[in-house]
């Protein structure tokens, strides 16, 4: 007898959830008719068919069909599974490895000759699809509308045409929002950097485009990419369409933005929206070019030991490079919404950070031996806690088995049975539930479950390390291990004028605040804090 799953979807918030329902409802019809036993079913709501990577549902499905809890897959039909040529191929090539027949109530049962002549109809429809909305855009942006989205400082006009129907595409200027439109270009062109704009708006408590807070690259934008407050057309009423386009990364299924070239792009005079006049513009543009070469725009491209990794010990956002390689807190310099007036140079950080470790780590065999077996005894005490709990639960659910059992033969016995004796007889059920939800919590999966040498394999891992560590030139390749075992390094104000304290926080703190508790704190240097998981912070004086 066929054993079937159904798959089913649809695409877009345009289209109702209740067609997950029917087609659910058609495919069962279908396996019914057929003699067949509905097993599960999988759907992905709102999700296009041009990828399959952030489908949850489909790859569900296909991890079940590996595992071979059906034998067939019901659709309604080959595009609800993917639209993409690729997709659809590797989607029945899994099927068929798992023995799994694919069968859509359009195509009937699919074979190869389906996939690769369905696969390219429904390529080419995704494409045609693509260029007659990309068309229609373009009619609505010739007649001044809006060809998608909508800046700041703009509103949405709703209003019903002459036959009934609703107007799209209308934008008026939002007053609260031009104003700030308005006060953004009036400080850029009286001298005021975009930092202490985005500052100033941050103070007075005024939302972001995006309701968050404001930063510089909110203002200022991409000069080739036309975004950001001081480079947005609109506001001198010239909508500028077409600058860009996107395309899906068929790994990630994600959409990408590439810019189209110049000569491609639309413009259309719109007077209507103009909110800004055409000599604050002139200005403000005239500014941006005087500035786009200073040394002080200039992006920082080189990429440091530590990038990503240094946060404000203040606010607990990014640290970045500025100043001539120091790290500055990016809240303060881009939104002024931190108080950290402290910065700190990278070199320093990566010297402080990697002369601790090696000094701990090189050459202290004795050190690493005593964690090795702390840290072997710790995974006994974890193993022998999880195998003691699961026996302790074993016993407890074979009671209330037995309970159970005995209720069940009291009340099927034929005498009749009080509602005291049901009510127990659902207590005893509840507390089952209870016993195999927190087994299955216990159980320790095999795919995270420690190797028998785990502790000695880390206790090589360190000498490498240390080794690495100790020579000047591999040091780089040792940070490469490092960041995999760090999760920040927060930067605090010392005590101390001029002097900041590093707070190390990681899997890799372990190892040093139990070193920190072995070693006698030496005089004179500076203080790496350390901060982990069981430890309390201590302090490593360097």
């Amino acid at each position: 007898m066929m054993r079937a799953a159904i798959h089913a979807r649809y695409s877009t918030e345009l289209q109702s959830p209740a067609s997950i329902g029917d087609q659910i409802r058609i495919c069962k019809e279908r396996i019914a008719a057929e003699g067949g036993t509905f097993v599960e079913a999988y759907s992905d709501a709102a999700l296009s068919g041009g990828s399959m990577t952030e489908r949850d549902g489909l790859r569900a499905l296909l991890e079940d069909a590996r595992l071979g809890h059906f034998d067939t897959v019901v659709s309604e039909a080959l595009d609800r599974l993917s639209r993409d040529q690729e997709d659809i191929a590797g989607i029945f090539k899994r099927l068929t490895y798992a023995d799994v027949a694919l069968v859509t109530l359009a195509e009937g049962i699919v074979s190869e000759l389906h996939i690769g002549l369905k696969g390219t109809m429904n390529a080419l429809f995704l494409k045609d699809l693509a260029q007659k909305t990309k068309r229609g855009l373009r009619g609505r942006v010739e007649q001044g509308l809006s060809g998608g989205g909508k800046s700041y400082g703009y509103k949405v006009v709703n209003r019903f045409l002459a036959d009934g129907t609703a107007a799209t595409g209308e934008r008026e200027a939002e007053p609260a929002e031009a104003a700030v439109v308005v006060r953004i270009y009036a400080e850029y062109v009286s001298g005021r950097s975009a930092r202490k704009i985005a500052a100033g708006l941050n103070q007075d408590g005024i939302p972001s485009p995006r309701g968050g807070q404001w930063n510089a690259s909110t203002i200022h934008g991409s000069r080739q990419r036309r975004n950001g407050i001081l480079n947005n057309e609109l506001y001198v009423g010239r909508l500028v369409w077409n600058r860009q386009r996107f395309v899906k990364d068929p790994d990630t299924g994600k959409r990408q933005s590439r810019l189209n070239p110049p000569e491609e792009w639309i413009t259309i005079e719109v007077p209507d929206l103009r909110i800004i006049g055409q000599d604050v513009w002139k200005q403000a543009q005239a500014l941006k070019a005087r500035y786009a070469s200073h040394a002080g725009n200039k992006r920082q491209t080189k990429k440091r030991l530590l990038t990503g990794l240094v946060k404000c010990g203040c606010c607990g956002g990014n640290m970045t490079i500025a100043r001539k390689d120091r790290y500055y807190c990016a809240a303060r310099r881009e939104k002024g919404t931190c108080n950290a007036s402290h910065g700190i140079a990278a070199a320093e950080v990566e010297s402080r950070v990697l002369d601790g470790l090696r000094d701990i780590l090189v050459g202290n065999e004795a050190l690493i031996k005593e964690f090795t077996a702390t840290l072997k005894a710790e995974l006994a005490n974890l193993k022998k806690h999880q195998n003691g709990g699961q026996h302790n639960l074993a016993r407890e659910l074979a009671d209330v088995e037995r309970g159970i059992t005995r209720l069940i033969s009291f009340i099927t016995s034929g005498d009749g049975a009080p509602e005291s004796v049901r009510s127990e007889l659902a207590k005893l059920e509840e507390h089952k539930a209870h016993i195999l939800s927190q087994k299955a919590r216990l159980a320790v999966s095999p795919v995270v479950a420690f190797h028998p040498n785990y502790a000695d394999l880390y206790h090589r891992k360190i000498k490498e390390l240390g080794q690495l560590l100790s020579d000047e030139d591999s040091r780089h390749e040792a940070m490469v291990a490092i960041r995999s075992l760090v999760d920040r390094i927060e930067v605090r104000a010392s005590a101390k004028r001029g002097k900041c304290d590093l707070i190390l926080v990681g899997a890799l703190a372990g190892i040093l605040a139990f070193a920190s508790n072995k070693n006698t704190t030496r005089e004179g240097g500076t203080n790496l804090l350390v901060a982990g998981v069981g430890f309390e912070p201590t302090t490593f004086r360097l």
